[in-house]
């Protein structure tokens, strides 16, 4: 029996709302939860998700999805499936990178577009709240807007309650289905959830293939560091020659174990950091340049 892929994976997600030939799941999401102006929707575009930097020193930043409306607005829509901390630090500050990046040299100030914060939590984020549906926005004590310009709305599924209660539930719900049946009753009840559980049922059957692909091409690269490793190994023997045998093989050893950890990590890392650009949209060209990895590698991810 085939097991079906969870939207909550984030090649699942990135392939779901964030590939821009699926862009009507993505617009059909959204109508449901942001009140913006119908005619916006018309030239949603996937945009890419690496956060610049201007300085070598700035911390690399690389969202969920990021998205643009035909009037500039941004919406960055994040999943978070595991419970991470300073969760809502983070939110907010992807979301002043989001602002910040619009700008360029001589621009004013206003040029700057509104900027939609959307994090989907598989778990609780907002322990003082009940609802799973909350908006925030920039206002003072009195409820007044100081400027619309940042808005963060978090959704909560384990607070999602059983009957549906409004447009968005069966969105939310659709997250959290398990089983080929829960997705069968879903498309059945909300034919606007037809084409997104296709792309579930299309990557699921695909999946084992793909994980196939994954593993044979990680021990490829693998080999690749193995001999790596060997040509470092006999250039470090070659530097202790002349001292006793025993200092020799204990440098040459202990050097080879720390470099063949440290760089197994590199590539483990560099590994899942191409998984998640190739899911968001990247090109093959800039996960190579910005990863080092092999194309034969990153193709097989």
């Amino acid at each position: 029996m085939i097991k079906y892929v969870s939207p909550l994976y984030d090649f699942a997600f990135a392939q779901i709302f964030g590939n821009q030939r699926n862009i009507g799941n993505t617009r059909a999401f959204l109508k449901t939860l942001l009140d913006i102006p119908e005619d916006d929707y018309g030239q949603l575009t996937v945009e890419n998700s690496i956060l610049r930097r201007f300085f070598r020193q700035e911390k690399m930043g690389i969202v969920d999805l990021r998205l643009s409306t035909k009037s500039g607005r941004i919406i960055h829509i994040e999943l978070q499936v595991d419970k991470k901390a300073y969760l809502k630090n983070r939110i907010l500050y992807y979301a002043a990178r989001l602002i910040g990046d619009q700008l360029r040299w001589g621009d004013n100030y206003g040029k700057l577009h509104q900027v939609i914060s959307i994090v989907i939590c598989n778990h609780v984020l907002l322990d003082e709240e009940q609802d799973y549906i909350n908006q925030y926005e920039l206002r003072n004590d009195k409820n007044r807007s100081f400027t619309n310009l940042l808005k963060v709305v978090i959704l909560e599924l384990p607070k999602l309650p059983e009957a549906a209660d409004s447009s968005l539930w069966p969105w939310l719900r659709f997250f959290k289905c398990e089983s080929k049946e829960e997705y069968e009753m879903l498309a059945e009840q909300y034919p606007e959830l037809e084409k997104p559980i296709f792309c579930v049922r299309r990557m699921s059957l695909l999946e084992k293939w793909r994980e196939i692909r994954f593993h044979k091409n990680l021990w490829k690269e693998d080999e690749r560091m193995r001999e790596l490793y060997l040509k470092t190994e006999a250039r470090e023997e070659a530097l202790v020659e002349g001292r006793t045998e025993g200092l020799a093989e204990g440098r040459a050893e202990g050097l080879a174990e720390g470099r063949a950890e440290g760089l197994a990590e590199g590539l483990a890392e560099k590994i899942e950091i191409a998984r998640r650009m190739k899911n968001k949209g990247l090109s093959l060209a800039e996960i190579i340049d910005i990863t080092g990895l092999t194309a034969e590698t990153v193709e097989g991810l």
